[in-house]
């Protein structure tokens, strides 16, 4: 994906890479949350599988050595990607030989090792988008990449668990591993161009990733729009698979209607969001998917009560599943432009990592508080949520520009 290819020879190698990228992640979120409660894990064990994936958020610490440290020759940031793809596939056949249940030490940290490696991964990848990239390719850019995340995450969390179901762990496990080697032959013919010109040091790198929250922009939409508009959508998530076992759905049903379907689904949220925030902007865009977020978890409330009706909640979770695409691919725009192209992966991550912060933090939190007072209440504070991050995208006067 060099500067000559840019964009249409690029755009498969980023689809392949953000959907691979998200299966060792989607699998750990999603289907191992089913599968653990399913065998009576209680909703606090739940709520530490969340709580480990906030190292992910975390990047921001190691970002600035993503963007100072690479292979001249190789290519800056191929040759990160050439190391974290096999690692990645490693990690998960690590955990063939373990137990989810019994072994639920040993597959945490293994979720740990695999968010570590996927964001990193990720800072990479972010960094190739930004600097290769001109400003008005870049909306179809992040369609990709929130689109690929939910291929990841269909096939991760939704296939994955069929499989399981079918099959059982170690073939599941396998079968990711194998899904996620699958880009080296593109990364191996990446042609990333020359190098970035000579930046800063190490030091400076870091000077300048705190340097994002001394501007006003950057910092209003890092510390306040970003929480407050991702705090009530992975509250809200947190709560359905778990919701969705005790209301008597099988596995089966859980991962065809929230991933074989919902993901689907959300893959067209995606790729229309990526076109729609160029011609509205920022704030229209974000306040549009808000508003059908609070529907859909409004809509999950008798779910919530042990009604398993199918048809309402079913809709609700497709509708929840396409505006969470919408808002993430906006959100991802916006950061993106937001990004200095000099310090592209460190600032993204630093801008990313603490709406990542609050997002999973909030999601350990809301299994915990479910544990003692119930889904139904839980997920009302969670549609509270949603909705004062739809008032924190409308009111806040930040630079929003159509992109």
């Amino acid at each position: 994906m060099s500067g000559a290819e840019t964009p249409r020879a690029g755009y498969p190698l980023l689809a392949a890479l953000y959907t691979t990228q998200f299966l060792g992640t989607a699998f750990f979120g999603t289907a191992l949350a089913s599968i653990l409660r399913e065998r009576g894990a209680g909703l606090e064990a739940l709520g530490l599988l969340q709580a480990v994936w906030m190292l992910t958020a975390l990047r921001m610490l190691w970002a600035p050595l993503v963007d100072r440290f690479g292979s001249a020759r190789r290519g800056h940031y191929r040759s990160w990607l050439l190391v974290l793809q096999p690692a990645l596939a490693l990690t998960l056949l690590t955990l063939v030989a373990l137990d989810p249940v019994d072994d639920l030490g040993l597959v945490l940290f293994a979720a740990a090792a695999a968010g570590v490696l996927s964001a990193t991964q990720d800072i990479a990848v972010d960094a190739l988008v930004v600097r290769l990239l001109r400003p008005g390719q870049r909306g179809i850019a992040n369609g990709i990449q929130v689109a690929g995340g939910y291929v990841g995450s269909l096939v991760g969390g939704g296939v994955s668990l069929l499989v399981y179901a079918e099959f059982g762990w170690a073939c599941a496990l396998l079968t990711l591993a194998a899904l996620t080697v699958l880009p080296a032959v593109q990364i191996l013919r990446l042609a990333e161009g020359p190098p970035p010109a000579a930046g800063p040091g190490l030091r400076e790198r870091y000077a300048a990733l705190l340097g994002v929250f001394a501007d006003r922009r950057r910092a209003r939409w890092t510390l306040l729009v970003q929480p407050c508009f991702l705090a009530g959508i992975f509250a809200a998530y947190a709560l359905v698979s778990p919701m969705l076992v005790d209301a008597g759905w099988s596995l089966s049903s859980i991962g065809l209607v929230t991933s074989l379907l919902g993901d689907t689904v959300a893959i067209a949220g995606a790729l229309l969001a990526g076109g729609l925030v160029a011609r509205f902007g920022t704030r229209a865009c974000l306040a549009g998917s808000g508003a059908a977020l609070l529907v859909s978890v409004v809509a999950l409330l008798p779910a919530a009560h042990g009604a398993g009706w199918p048809v309402l909640t079913g809709g609700a979770i497709l509708l929840f599943k396409v505006a969470y695409a919408a808002a993430a691919t906006v959100v991802s725009a916006e950061t993106m432009r937001l990004s200095r192209p000099a310090t592209a992966g460190a600032d993204y991550s630093a801008m990313s990592s603490a709406g990542s912060v609050v997002a999973f933090g909030v999601g350990a939190v809301t299994l915990t508080v479910a544990a003692a007072v119930g889904y139904p209440v839980t997920l009302a504070g969670a549609a509270v949520l949603v909705g004062a991050g739809m008032i924190a995208c409308i009111v806040t006067n930040l630079d929003y520009q159509k992109q």
